[in-house]
């Protein structure tokens, strides 16, 4: 099938948490917390690139395809935090107060929803500094799940940042192939490179995991690097117990584990 072809087809196209411009590193007894706040805005395009990476997941993968969106940022806790944690909660417009719970020996607060089409999870915990990170991980599957999954991805954006808790977003797609590690990534490339131009810019190798972030002209905006701005990260990971590899397409960078 052409380029022009997919394109035609494909009309909607275009902490856990990862380091965007400006980020701030919260470590909690080992675990990387990535929260981030970039210095100059877009509007929210997230429904348009969920369905990019839909589309290259598609080209890639074979089966067992699922959308995961991380919503995070941090804010100044002016008050008593269990005030400011129900602040959070009524503008993202959970019913459900969040009750905090002890997790290797800190007090954090956690909640969940879900629908049919999603599950979504919380967490909000405060820092010696005063500030207070939160993170919603919203996760669906197959192609009903990856639309529910970004419109309400959007839905919080909005909701956050129109109650000053200035959010960032990562977003993720994956699938699973029975081909080899270096076929799964062979492919994988060829997929995002039909759509545009891609910059590869950090690379990561081991015997079964290849990562690699990039730069491309379709996929909106990306994470500062020291050679250009990741908007793209594709990771392929084979399980040679399962005899599968895992193929992962996220922007600006991966959300979570790969």
């Amino acid at each position: 099938m052409s380029k022009a072809v997919r394109r035609t087809g494909s009309a909607a196209i275009g902490l856990v948490v990862l380091a965007l411009c400006g980020a701030l590193l919260a470590v909690w007894n080992g675990a990387e917390w990535r929260l981030a706040s970039s210095q100059e805005k877009e509007p929210v395009d997230m429904m348009k690139r969920v369905k990019m990476l839909w589309v290259l997941a598609e080209l890639s993968g074979e089966r067992q395809f699922n959308t995961v969106v991380a919503v995070h940022g941090s804010f100044i806790a002016e008050v008593d935090t269990d005030d400011e944690v129900n602040r959070w909660r009524i503008a993202v417009g959970m019913r459900e107060a969040l009750a905090p719970v002890q997790e290797r020996g800190r007090e954090v607060y956690r909640g969940s929803y879900a629908t049919s089409s999603y599950i979504g999870d919380m967490l909000l915990f405060q820092e010696a500094d005063g500030r207070i990170y939160y993170t919603v991980k919203i996760q669906g599957s197959a192609k009903g799940g990856m639309l529910a999954t970004a419109q309400e991805g959007e839905r919080l954006i909005y909701a956050l940042a129109g109650n000053n808790f200035k959010p960032d977003w990562n977003a993720t797609v994956r699938t699973v192939t029975a081909a080899s590690l270096q076929q799964s990534f062979d492919k994988a490339e060829n997929a995002l490179r039909e759509w545009g131009q891609a910059e590869p810019l950090d690379r990561y190798e081991d015997e079964r995991t290849i990562s690699v972030s990039y730069e491309t002209d379709y996929m909106g905006q990306g994470v500062q690097m020291k050679q250009g701005h990741a908007n793209l990260q594709l990771a392929v990971h084979e399980n040679r117990e399962k005899g599968e590899t895992r193929i992962s397409f996220g922007t600006p960078l991966i959300a979570g584990e790969y």
